[in-house]
Order: C-alpha cells, then sequence, then structure tokens
C-alpha cells in the first residue's frame, strides 16, 4: 500500500496507479459512510435543512444523498421493524461504486423492469457512469417498444426554416423525423469525416458536406468501408412482419416498426442472417481486409465499438483481428471484432486480450488496468452475457 501522505511526485508509475485506485477506494468508502450517517439523521427525526447547512451541500445534491439512501440503504418499517434496500443488488455493491455511479443507478433503476438491477451494476463495475446512463436509457427504450402504445394517427412532419442572412449567407435549422434523419446522417457522414491535418470544427465539415451533397448526384457519392451511403437498419423478422417494436440504426438509434416497413418497400434489404444467400463471410488467410458481406454482417452482430463501455456507432469503426493476421489469424468473422479509433489503439497498446463468446466479444484487461484480470463486455450494444467461469 502506498502511504497518502508521498507526494506524487515522489511516486513511481505502478505507485501513481496504486494510489489512485486507494484514493477512489475511500472516496467510495467515505460516500457510503455519508450516506450511513444521513440515514441515521432520518432515522432520529433531525432537522434535515440544519444538517444539509451543516455539511454545505446544495440542494440538488442533497436531495440526490437522500434518495440514494430511500434506494440502495435498509430503512426500518413504522413499527419500528427492519427493511431490506428497495434495490438490494446496488446495496451489496455500494464499496464498488463511486458517488456518480450511484447517482446514475438512482435515475434509471425506478423506471426499469425487474432484472435490469443486474445488467446495471455489472455494467457499473467495469465501465464510466456516462456509459451507465446510456446503457439505461437504451434498457427504458427496450421496454416501451415491448409494451407499445397505439400508433399515433398522423406523424408530425419534416420541418425546415430558410431565412436570409445579411451578404447572401442563408440560415437553415430543422427537424426531420427519424427516418429523414437517418437518410440525411448516412449522406453526410462519408462527406464529413476529418482528413489526416483536418483542423475544421465538426460543425465546419458537416456544413461543408451539406454543401457538397448539393452537388453531388447518384454515383457521384463517395463510399465509406467500400459502400455507397446507405441505411443499415437492423430489425427481426417479426418485427418487420407485424409492424410492433423497434428496428436499429447503424448510429444507434432507432425507428418505429413502422418506419422500418416504409423503408423496406423502396429499399435494397440485406438480410442479417450472418452467412445467407450465398456471402462469403470466412475468408480464412486467402486476404488481410474484410469483404463487404463480411462488413455488412460485423455491423449485424456488433452494431457498434465492441469495447467496454464505448458508444460509437459500427459505421465510425474498424475491423479487428482477435488473433493478428501477422500472427496467423484469418480474416473470419470468428477472428473479427469492430473497434472505433481510439479503441483500436487502445486495444493494441495496452495489450488487451478479447476472446468471442457466442457472437459477442469479451475483453481481458492488462494486469496494470485490473490487476484481477476481471473479464469485461460492451453491454450498450447488446445484453450481457454471463461471464463467470
Amino acid at each position: 500500500m502506498v502511504g497518502m501522505e508521498t507526494p506524487p511526485p515522489l511516486l513511481s508509475d505502478e505507485q501513481l496507479r496504486s494510489a489512485a485506485v486507494e484514493a477512489e477506494a475511500a472516496a467510495r468508502a467515505a460516500h457510503q459512510r455519508r450516506l450511513g450517517l444521513l440515514a441515521e439523521a432520518q432515522r432520529r427525526g433531525l432537522d434535515l435543512a440544519a444538517y444539509r447547512l451543516l455539511l454545505r451541500a446544495d440542494r440538488a445534491e442533497f436531495t440526490r444523498w437522500l434518495t440514494q439512501v430511500r434506494l440502495f440503504l435498509p430503512a426500518l418499517s413504522p413499527s419500528g421493524q427492519p427493511l431490506p434496500p428497495a434495490h438490494p443488488v446496488t446495496a451489496a455493491a455500494l464499496p464498488e461504486l463511486s458517488e456518480a455511479h450511484l447517482a446514475q443507478l438512482a435515475r434509471a433503476l425506478p423506471r426499469l423492469p425487474e432484472g435490469a438491477e443486474d445488467i446495471l451494476v455489472t455494467a457499473a463495475r467495469s465501465t464510466e457512469p456516462r456509459a451507465l446512463r446510456l446503457l439505461a436509457d437504451r434498457i427504458h427504450a427496450e421496454q416501451d417498444a415491448a409494451e407499445p402504445g397505439p400508433e399515433p394517427e398522423a406523424e408530425a412532419p419534416d420541418v425546415l426554416h430558410l431565412r436570409d442572412l445579411p451578404g447572401g449567407r442563408l440560415e437553415l435549422w430543422g427537424e426531420p423525423t427519424a427516418e429523414s434523419g437517418a437518410r440525411l446522417t448516412a449522406a453526410l457522414d462519408p462527406l464529413a469525416r476529418p482528413g489526416a491535418e483536418d483542423t475544421r470544427s465538426r460543425a465546419e465539415r458537416q456544413g461543408q458536406a451539406l454543401a457538397d451533397l448539393i452537388d453531388l448526384r447518384g454515383e457521384a457519392l463517395p463510399t465509406r468501408a467500400g459502400q455507397r451511403p446507405h441505411l443499415s437498419v437492423t430489425l427481426d423478422y417479426q418485427t418487420l412482419r407485424t409492424g410492433t417494436g423497434t428496428a436499429r440504426l447503424d448510429g444507434g438509434g432507432h425507428l418505429t416498426a413502422a418506419q422500418a416497413r416504409r423503408l423496406a418497400c423502396d429499399a435494397v434489404v440485406i438480410p442479417a442472417v450472418l452467412g445467407g444467400r450465398s456471402e462469403v463471410l470466412d475468408l480464412g488467410r486467402a486476404r488481410r481486409t474484410v469483404s463487404l458481406a463480411q462488413r455488412r454482417a460485423l455491423h449485424a452482430r456488433d452494431r457498434g465499438c465492441a469495447f467496454p463501455g464505448c458508444g460509437r456507432p459500427a459505421r465510425w469503426c474498424d475491423a479487428h483481428h482477435v488473433r493478428h493476421w501477422a500472427d496467423g489469424g484469418p480474416t473470419d468473422l470468428d477472428n473479427l471484432v469492430l473497434l472505433c479509433r481510439r479503441h483500436h489503439s487502445e486495444v493494441h497498446h495496452h495489450r488487451w486480450r478479447i476472446r468471442l463468446t457466442g457472437g459477442a466479444a469479451v475483453f481481458i484487461p492488462p494486469r496494470h488496468i485490473d490487476p484481477a484480470q476481471l473479464p469485461r463486455q460492451n453491454l450498450l450494444h447488446r445484453r450481457a452475457l454471463e461471464l463467470a467461469g
């Protein structure tokens, strides 16, 4: 154990990492202690407004703590009998979770179905609070889709406003439907990608892409990963047939089943059944780069960057050989995984190990990141696997 009094400049790299882990563990223990003291103050009937002023806590912050006490700590019944925590899985994991993780769990759990707590707590052990929020929002969207309400009589139309500005410039803003927005994004994306030394902001790149798009027609559009601009929509056959449920877009968004059915009426439908329609998906050692059919299959399988906690969509990802090509690894689906550029570099430089289990990637961190090397999985794009054993 590294002494907390040791100045950071005097620590070695390994000692610095150990000290950071110790400091974070201490902060989590302190927050758990804070909640326990607040719970006792409530039980004694103390003036909580005065208690908050004593701690010099913001009202919103103090309210978050009270919510966490109510959800994650044991309570007493009016007759004085002990009651278990409302969310026992989170309660058992309190020493492992930061205050920010608990805030996201408190926000999400009351509106999610039974079973979601296990998934979210598992995710919280290996990812940051923002990724936890994205996962909770995805589960909530799937819950809504499972119990759909009546279809609205008329969908809100596409809206675009134009206004002339001095000097001949034009201001435009609007609100396209999910379907139109997906089509526009698919067309702009290959035109807006940054170059090697591109200093433009994202807004500038998208503005230039829109100007380029106005001048382009059909085959003049550039390719991305070997494909012309297109929409990848993933849904099961039952959803397509019945019109009930949701379809997933390549960028991580969703369309209603009705919108997906409309797209299917005027589209080249690419089946996401791996290996179907005579597409050669396993190329072995015949070539290093993935084929168009393989990339489509990877998009349908991984749905985005497979690295734990990453929400980047599939169209921003590279196909990574789990066993490197230079080491004899084949260009086959069971040796390929989608990774965004950032996490592709992370895997190569820090020697993360990857295994594919049930068609999903499981990542084993290096010891300097996790001495226990517990397996991690991206839960933002698909449900968690049983990783034990």
